[in-house]
């Protein structure tokens, strides 16, 4: 197994970077990706129709840590495909806004089956024997794969599931960065005063502050956008936040515990203050 597995996703790799590096139109590059994943695809499926593994670890390792490889790019590039065919082209905000609905139904992901992205994340494994060994008795149900063959000799219950987790990944990458040279490209420099208030907390504290009025809608009738709020937030208090919003709400929405850790925090001390000078 090893000795064809390394040189397929080896080459594949590296067609599917040459294709980036190529076409910089995003729909022509997901088209053409998506054709050449396709015909790799068919070579895997080949290939793994007639493999024998040689143990239950052999096919565990493949179905959890090589398969995704591939069929994550396809899921991948699938969304980008749709996403891209149906962004506004003539206004920079709509095409934001169209960016900001796909980035939260990214993060949204997480919920659809919670217990195994939480198994996935955490890096567990006591129950790879159901959910990466081949199990012809077994249904196997995915809306998400659809394009994907579900031939059960070429699936396990789980495998297209890492593949989505992982796609999910990149998606959420490539929308932040879309949105980000958008906002790059529209921005006019204008000498400004430098504020005197430094925020000396963390960043994905001020990320939780930041998103809480996002969501709470309370800025421009709700109709500001997350990147605006954050700039504002970054002049008003001298702090960098530009890509790292995306990267520390990601963080928060994988805590295990409260979310809004901070948020809390900033309440319990408001109460304690205020009750304290009633005392």
């Amino acid at each position: 197994m090893q000795i064809f597995c390394d040189a397929f996703f080896c080459e594949f790799e590296l067609e599917i970077e040459k294709i980036k590096r190529e076409i910089v139109d995003p729909i022509s590059q997901a088209k053409e990706a998506l054709e050449y994943i396709q015909l790799k695809l068919k070579e895997l499926f080949k290939w793994l129709k007639k493999y024998i593994f040689n143990s239950e670890e052999e096919e565990i390792h493949f179905f959890k840590e090589l398969k995704f490889k591939i069929t994550s790019k396809f899921i991948f590039y699938k969304k980008i495909l749709d996403i891209e065919s149906n962004a506004p082209s003539n206004s920079k905000k709509l095409k934001i806004r169209h960016y900001e609905k796909e980035l939260n139904t990214c993060y949204q992901f997480s919920k659809k089956d919670k217990e195994f992205y939480k198994y996935f994340r955490s890096g567990s494994s006591y129950n790879d024997h159901l959910y990466f060994v081949r199990n012809l008795d077994k249904q196997i149900i995915n809306s998400d794969i659809v394009f994907i063959n579900c031939d059960k000799r070429l699936c396990t219950s789980h495998d297209l599931k890492v593949a989505s987790i992982i796609a999910n990944d990149m998606l959420e990458i490539y929308l932040e960065e879309k949105i980000d040279e958008i906002n790059n490209n529209s921005n006019i420099k204008h000498p400004s005063i430098k504020s005197k208030l430094t925020w000396t907390g963390t960043k994905i504290e001020m990320v939780e502050v930041i998103y809480a009025f996002y969501y709470l809608k309370i800025f421009n009738n709700g109709d500001a956008e997350i990147i605006e709020i954050a700039e504002e937030f970054s002049r008003a208090c001298n702090i960098q936040l530009d890509k790292s919003i995306y990267r520390c709400f990601t963080d928060i929405k994988n805590r295990p515990d409260s979310k809004g850790k901070f948020l809390n925090k900033l309440s319990e001390n408001l109460d304690e203050r205020i009750n304290d000078e009633f005392d």
